[in-house]
């Protein structure tokens, strides 16, 4: 047989997701597809491995781990201790990070990890529920060339546990099940072996029996003992295969694995004990260094052959969702013409609507305008009050005593008037003004947003703060005056009723004041109306010069997509007929397992 030239096969499945990744971005499919890409890109780059370590609770998985590690690393207990995914990945550093399900992350020390992983304390059971993988970081040898080894909880030790477990099958590459020396190969493993020769990614399997220290070397003979469980596990599990009914690749996958199948013998505690004491028989009788040397040499013969073959999966299903990806992007593209039909009518009811609206706003607060104004009634008495104590000063009633009293009770009237009154007035109209304009303009502004969002951000005119100069300006410039004159036209005034005469000009004058306020407030609505009327004609011409422009855009955009799409699809034939040529080079029975 040939060799293969696996720095060819790197290249040229590179090659192919690179133009997998040019086409998808001139196509501006989804971005997730994208980082898909980028992560198969990964995966030839570093050919990433990861083995997980699977089976019921109390087989000895994380001693088993800690024999492969060299060091007891991960906690184990006669009791069912680890609760969470457990990482073991390459750092010359030794450390240890927490993943948290809410993305957060918390790097612990390694002497601590006990208290995170495992569910032997009332504080680690809460502490579980929020973990999603612990990461250990560690110098161990056979986790160079990017392996990974993965402990992970028992299965029958609690249901939520078995899920912890099954969740994370589809992210390894090759299973370790042990299988206790005293309690061979239960219904619950034979099960769980079948699930994963029905997961797609996994394509080796190693069964290791821990725990044979604990058998009495009288009561057996060795090999009569492990060929009769070997042959049990194969037949029970081609039995229950054929039970399932399972589909032809995965029966070839079973074959590939039982057919050649090495039930290891090992006691991990037996091994670290010579790792401690550098004890060369208590290593052999352990069994763990030819168990060691077997998984370096699977490693080693599948890490390629798994990352092309993880690869091409992925290739294949990224090209089946061209499809689907370009009838969702022309989709987004017609809804594009949508938006921009239900701007177009937005725009045209806002023209219709926009003045009856500014009215029937400011009709609905006019009373309480009105109201505001009509305050100035209540200072007719005040005024009153200011003449009738001015001339009751006047001590001798001459004309000129009572001329000098009512002019000086004419000038605080004034004052009154004008800096006490009509300031507080104004100022409460301008607040009820404010709050019309503000009901107007979210209105408006709904209008605005839609243009933003479908033809980009219009720039027209600041009404809000023209409609507020507006009534700001014309309120500054009400006043009070004199209308009707508080001092009688006559030569002599001491036999004059002054008081009825200034109570006369005080009700008429303030009576002039209120009826010109509330022509300014007219005018108001009156200047407001123009305003609005400019604003409306300006985003009328901006939309219907950008709708024009957008519509354009997007019918090209249709176009330039569908002609895309089309051009590309002898492409994507291509690179589908070269990734499968590429498989059929790696693994010349490629044909058998194609379809997983």
């Amino acid at each position: 047989m040939i060799p293969v030239d696996y720095k060819k096969v790197e290249f040229e499945l590179h090659e192919l997701l690179v133009k997998i990744e040019k086409a998808y971005t001139l196509l501006a499919f989804d971005d997730d597809l994208l980082m898909k890409i980028r992560e198969c890109m990964d995966l030839i780059k570093t050919k990433r491995y990861t083995i997980a370590v699977v089976g019921e609770f109390k087989r000895g998985k994380s001693s088993l781990i800690n024999a492969l590690l060299g060091s007891k690393i991960l906690p184990a207990d006669v009791t069912p201790t680890t609760a969470t995914i457990n990482r073991i990945t390459f750092s010359p550093v030794p450390k240890t990070i927490i993943n948290y399900k809410d993305g957060t992350s918390e790097e612990i020390n390694i002497n601590d990890l006990c208290d995170y992983v495992t569910k032997l304390s009332e504080d680690g059971k809460n502490r579980i529920s929020k973990i999603k993988e612990a990461t250990i970081f560690y110098p161990a040898q056979i986790c160079q060339n990017h392996i990974d080894i993965i402990d992970t909880p028992g299965l029958n030790d609690e249901e939520q546990m078995t899920k912890i477990t099954i969740n994370m099958l589809p992210d390894i590459d090759a299973a370790i099940v042990p299988i206790h020396a005293r309690m061979p190969f239960s219904e619950t493993e034979k099960s769980f072996v079948c699930r994963l020769l029905e997961s797609n990614n996994i394509q080796n399997i190693i069964f290791v029996m821990t725990f044979m220290d604990q058998l009495d070397d009288d009561d057996y003979e060795y090999n009569s003992f492990i060929n009769s469980i070997t042959e049990r596990i194969r037949n029970e599990i081609f039995t229950e295969l054929k039970n399932r009914s399972s589909e032809e690749h995965v029966m070839n996958k079973a074959r590939s694995v039982l057919d050649n199948m090495k039930l290891h013998t090992i006691s991990s505690t037996l091994a670290l004990k010579s790792f401690v004491t550098n004890n060369r028989k208590d290593l052999t009788k352990s069994g763990f260094e030819e168990f060691h040397k077997n998984l370096i040499q699977i490693i080693t013969a599948k890490q390629i052959e798994n990352a092309v073959l993880k690869c091409v999966r992925e290739i294949r299903t990224l090209l089946s969702v061209t499809e689907s990806q370009n009838i969702k992007k022309s989709e987004s593209i017609n809804f594009e013409i949508k938006q921009l039909e239900q701007l177009l009518q937005t725009i045209s009811e806002y023209r219709i609507n926009a003045k009856k609206k500014l009215d029937d706003i400011f009709s609905a607060g006019y009373l309480r305008i009105e109201e505001a104004i009509n305050d100035l009634y209540d200072y007719k008495n005040k005024a009153t009050s200011l003449f009738i104590n001015s001339l009751s000063e006047v001590k001798i009633r001459d004309s000129k005593n009572i001329q000098d009293a009512l002019k000086k009770a004419n000038i605080e009237c004034y004052e009154l008037i004008n800096n006490i009154a009509l300031p507080e007035i104004k100022q409460t109209v301008l607040k009820y003004l404010s709050d019309d304009i503000n009901e107007f303009m979210i209105c408006r502004k709904t209008l605005i947003d839609n243009m933003s969002s479908v033809i980009g951000e219009p720039q027209p005119d600041d009404i809000f703060g023209s409609m507020h100069d507006i009534a700001e300006n014309t309120l500054l410039n009400q006043s009070f005056e004199w209308t009707h004159s508080s001092i009688p036209r006559i030569h002599d005034l001491s036999n004059v009723n002054v008081i009825k005469n200034a109570i006369n000009a005080i009700d008429l004058s303030v009576n002039d004041c209120i009826t010109e306020f509330k022509s300014a407030i007219n005018e108001i609505q009156k200047k407001w109306f123009i305003t609005v009327n400019d604003d409306i004609k300006k985003i009328t011409v901006y939309i219907d010069n950008e709708s024009n422009v957008k519509h354009d855009d997007i019918n090209t955009k249709l176009k330039v997509q569908n002609h895309n799409y089309t051009t590309l699809q002898t492409d994507f034939n291509e690179i589908l007929e070269r990734c499968e040529a590429v498989m059929t080079e790696v693994l010349p029975d490629f044909n058998s397992i194609k379809n997983i």
